[in-house]
């Protein structure tokens, strides 16, 4: 992996100073598994953890996707955020000061994204001192005061007003400095349809939001990514939020979710709701590991984010049909997801923010606990269908709820509901069963009951000689002499090549192996880390090491003697056909002296083994 132009002496420092489970327990709940820890991996699905952390290895591997690496690597693929990025937020977390010497494309984006992060800064500063003052958010605060929201909340979720002005943010950012274009790429302006405007021209350009009460919406590191406005009045749209801009993507945020993050630690629980106002009625009510989408349905994205802090879901929707179609459309992120699903559904007529301020948390509380689970709820919904229609509708729901239990893999509970099913509707259980394979696309009827290769032998593509000496040369079980007589082209995987190149570059003159150099060197390596990082972290067992080391060098060789053999022998044959006598006598030579070296070790092998010595 290149290192950019960070300085390694820094990086290093970073290393020393950052523990991996410290970094990887603020986005996945780990538990102890003998010296390691593990928990559900965060970059794929799954029911049973497979991703392991190593606190004495100060590296993270994933059994179920393959995915490894060290601390940087992690907060790469997490955060989504190139290394020099990476390198500076652990610095800035372990108190080290970064220098960085940027290439201009580097220094350009870099340069762009702190631009963003400063100018959403100074938006939200000027939001919150309009709502503050006594004339221009008079309107809005009598509003938020009437939505029952206490000085305390207002604070804690920076709420802001937006003026009616066309121009008010535009002109207060520029004399902070700030261009047009800027404002553009921060999503804060909209251009007039006007033609022959120049970019830096003010007057073809306004204010995004107006008239509206705001909501600014943090990422996790609590900065200021975009921002929800929602209307004052009457109007449309209601809700309005900023568009993707570098540092935002509303089908990746949840509004509230850095505020969460305590909260969802100690209960292992998110609730997740629609709007702003739903969200911080929770909060307000004490509840507080609670985040809303932003305008948009649930999104792979959301869930992966999720499956970081908890294992459990709560969805709290709006209780009309709208919400209900929300609500089951979720079925197929949350399935297989390791996520338990509850939904919660309130009394016709209230939603979130309405009930909380009607109720209570208490009540909320003991709707949660009774909750159904996502499929429960599902099935439930398609039976009220099926038992209240025609013989069209009933079948065509038979069909409906069947597929929906098709998505789940958990035996047990897909063979309860199928019977509740049949119970409900006076149907043959045996005969609901035999009509799942019906319902399944073709590809997925011919995978039925085939089993999937899991675990580390399932990954490693190459031989076990090859396995077993790369395993045994990252836990330190390899003397220098073992390492010194391997041999680079006897490994036909690539990624056990580079490794075995990397650790011959880590092999003192005096005979010393600096093991954590070499593993260090190749988990950071984008060709071998994964390899490095899985292997590293397997438990293996041998009887007599030096034996199997011994064996396993052998029987490489002999593999890359014979290959070479047969390499050799095509050239011949290549050569005798064309008439290149020359070419034919050298190569003659090279395979005869191949042959013999292999009869030796054979006689040599003949004369070692053990029936012979009893003889």
């Amino acid at each position: 992996m290149s290192l950019g132009l960070i300085p390694q002496d820094v990086i290093e420092q970073i290393k020393e100073r950052t523990d991996i489970l410290d970094v990887v327990s603020g986005y996945v709940t780990l538990s102890k598994a003998g010296q390691n820890f593990k928990g559900l991996c965060p970059f794929h699905s799954e029911k049973t953890p497979s991703f392991m952390v190593s606190p004495s290895r100060q590296i993270f591997h994933c059994f179920g996707c393959g995915a490894g690496g060290n601390v940087f690597t992690f907060v790469m693929k997490m955060e989504g955020t190139a290394f020099p990025e990476t390198v500076r937020e652990l610095g800035r977390r372990a108190g080290i000061e970064v220098p960085v010497v940027q290439g201009a494309r580097q220094a350009q984006d870099s340069g762009n994204r702190e631009r963003l992060e400063k100018l959403n800064d100074v938006v939200a500063a000027w939001f919150r001192r309009n709502l503050f003052d006594a004339e221009a958010g008079n309107g809005a605060m009598a509003y938020l005061r009437e939505r029952g929201m206490s000085r305390e909340t207002l604070d804690a979720f920076g709420f802001g007003f937006a003026p009616q002005a066309w121009d008010g943010l535009l002109r207060h950012l520029s004399k902070e400095g700030y261009t047009t274009a800027d404002m553009l790429l921060a999503g804060v302006v909209v251009p007039k349809e006007q033609s022959g405007r120049k970019p830096q021209d003010t007057a073809g350009y306004y204010d995004r939001f107006r008239s509206r009460v705001m909501f600014p919406i943090f990422d996790l590191r609590k900065r200021v990514i975009g921002f929800g406005g929602r209307i004052l009045g009457e109007g449309e749209p209601k809700y309005l939020n900023s568009p993707e801009t570098p540092l935002f993507n509303k089908g990746r945020a949840l509004y509230g979710l850095e505020r969460a993050r305590e909260a969802m630690s100690r209960t292992d629980t998110l609730i997740v709701v629609e709007g702003y106002f739903d969200a911080i009625a929770l909060h307000q009510a004490g509840i507080r590991n609670v985040a809303a989408t932003l305008g948009t349905a649930l999104t792979p994205d959301h869930v992966r984010t999720i499956r970081r802090f908890v294992t459990k879901v709560v969805l709290l929707f709006d209780p009309d049909p709208a919400g209900v179609r929300a609500a089951l459309r979720t079925l197929d992120l949350f399935v297989d997801s390791g996520i338990g699903v509850k939904v919660v559904s309130l009394p016709a007529g209230d939603d979130p923010d309405t009930f909380m301020r009607k109720e209570g948390a208490e009540s909320f509380l003991r709707l949660q606990e009774s909750a159904p689970s996502l499929l429960d709820f599902a099935v439930e919904r398609s039976l009220r269908s099926a038992e209240s229609g025609t013989i069209e509708d009933r079948i065509r729901s038979v069909d409906e709820i069947l597929r929906i239990l098709q998505k789940t893999a958990h035996r047990i509970e897909k063979e309860e509901c199928t019977r509740r099913v049949a119970e409900r509707l006076g149907i043959n259980q045996k005969r609901l069963i035999e009509r799942y394979p019906e319902l399944l696309p073709k590809e997925e009827r011919r995978g039925v009951g085939k089993a999937t290769p899991t675990g580390l032998d399932s990954r490693f593509k190459g031989s076990p000689e090859e396995r077993d000496l790369i395993y045994l040369l990252l836990q330190g079980q390899l003397s220098p002499a073992d390492i010194r007589a391997l041999n680079v082209e006897a490994f036909s995987v690539p990624a056990c090549h580079r490794i075995v190149e990397i650790a011959l570059r880590h092999v003192d003159e005096d005979g010393q192996v600096r093991i954590r150099e070499i593993l260090d060197e190749a988990v950071a390596d984008a060709e071998c880390g994964s390899v490095a990082t899985e292997l590293s972290m397997s438990e293996r067992h041998y009887d007599d090491i030096p034996e199997h080391v011994h064996g396993c060098l052998s029987t490489l060789e002999r593999k890359r003697r014979e290959l070479a053999l047969g390499e050799l022998i095509v050239r011949l044959r290549v050569a005798e056909q064309e008439g290149r006598t020359e070419e034919v006598r050298r190569l003659n030579a090279q395979v005869n002296e191949i042959r013999l070296r292999k009869a030796d070790s054979l006689s040599l092998q003949s004369q070692h083994s053990p029936h012979n010595q009893r003889l």
